[in-house]
């Protein structure tokens, strides 16, 4: 994930550094999971980012969220709790503002601010880590279990 954090920056700097080639490498690769409309970017010296903003967030906030998960006494709670009842209601109500945001746009001709499209993107990625991280620790610890 700091990879592709590093790329998303790296992209404008690469344009502005005269490596075109690779920054369009990196825009063609990023543009596989990003629209990249400048109108919901940011910009580095003139030179849009490697993603929109609200991808920049949801990358920007999975990562610290992830990397918790590796904090002892905060894996055992997590690992207790009900899957359905915890974890994936946190999910569910960490994508809710994203998808309101999203179809407010679709079917109204209101456009929302790049501030509000990080919100919902940090959101959106701190709630999926904690998804993922909650997965990867029952599969852990079942595969723990099997080899004893």
């Amino acid at each position: 994930m700091t990879l592709i954090l590093t790329g998303i920056i790296a992209t404008p700097l690469f344009e502005l550094w005269g490596a075109g080639w690779l920054a369009d490498f990196l825009y063609r690769a990023y543009h596989l999971s990003c629209h990249q409309l400048p109108s919901r970017s940011w910009f580095i010296c003139g030179a849009k980012l490697g993603v929109c903003v609200r991808c920049l967030a949801t990358y920007l906030f999975f990562i610290p969220v992830g990397v918790t998960l590796f904090i002892r006494p905060l894996r055992t709670w997590i690992a207790r709790r009900s899957f359905l009842r915890f974890v994936l209601s946190v999910w569910l109500g960490s994508l809710f503002p994203l998808l309101v945001d999203g179809l407010l746009q679709l079917i109204t001709p209101w456009e929302s601010t790049n501030l509000l499209r990080f919100i919902t993107g940090g959101l959106a990625g701190a709630g999926t880590a904690l998804l993922l991280g909650y997965l990867v620790l029952r599969f852990t610890k079942k595969v723990e279990a099997s080899l004893r």
